[in-house]
C-alpha cells in the first residue's frame, strides 16, 4: 500500500502541477492564472497527493482543482502521475474535493471530460457520475466534444 499525504494546493505547488500537466498531455492554464485563482478567488481550491518515495521524501503524485459556485461543485482538473494510476490516488483526490464542496454547501458536482477519454469516463461512472449533456467542440488540440457529467452528494 502506498504511503500517501493529502493536503491543499499552494502557490509553491504550481510548478509541480504544470509539470504533471505536460507529462499527461493536459492543457495548462499557465502559472499566473493558477496564482491568480489561488490568491484572489476563494471559490477556487485544490488538493494534492504526495506519495512517500523514501524516508522523509515525498513525490508529487496528483492534484485536483475545483471551485464552488453556490450549491454546485465544479471539478476543473484532475491529474494523476501515470505511475500511480489505479492505485487509489484519483479517488483520494476526488473524495477530498467532495468533502470540501460539502463544507461549502454544495449539493451537486459537475465536470467536463473529453468524449473519447474512456478511462476517465469509467472512473467518473465509478464515482456515481452520469452524463448530463454535451458541449460541442469544447476542447481544442484536437477539437472534440465534452461530456458534461454530474452527481449528487
Amino acid at each position: 500500500m502506498l504511503m500517501t499525504q493529502l493536503s491543499c494546493i499552494a502557490i509553491d505547488d504550481i510548478p509541480a502541477v504544470e509539470e504533471l500537466e505536460r507529462a499527461l498531455g493536459l492543457s495548462g492554464w499557465g502559472g499566473e492564472t493558477y496564482r491568480k485563482f489561488l490568491r484572489e478567488f476563494p471559490e477556487y481550491f485544490g488538493s494534492k497527493a504526495l506519495v512517500r518515495a523514501e524516508v522523509d521524501r515525498y513525490r508529487f503524485a496528483g492534484f485536483v482543482l475545483a471551485r464552488s459556485i453556490f450549491e454546485n461543485l465544479e471539478i476543473l482538473k484532475v491529474g494523476v502521475n501515470q505511475e500511480y494510476h489505479r492505485c487509489g490516488i484519483g479517488t483520494l483526490l476526488m473524495t477530498a474535493a467532495y468533502s470540501e464542496g460539502r463544507k461549502r454547501g454544495c449539493l451537486r458536482c459537475f465536470l467536463e471530460v473529453r468524449k473519447s477519454n474512456a478511462a476517465a469516463i469509467g472512473f467518473y461512472h465509478a464515482h456515481r457520475f452520469t452524463v448530463a449533456g454535451i458541449r460541442r467542440n469544447y476542447y481544442s488540440n484536437p477539437v472534440e466534444d465534452a461530456l458534461i457529467m454530474e452527481r449528487s452528494f
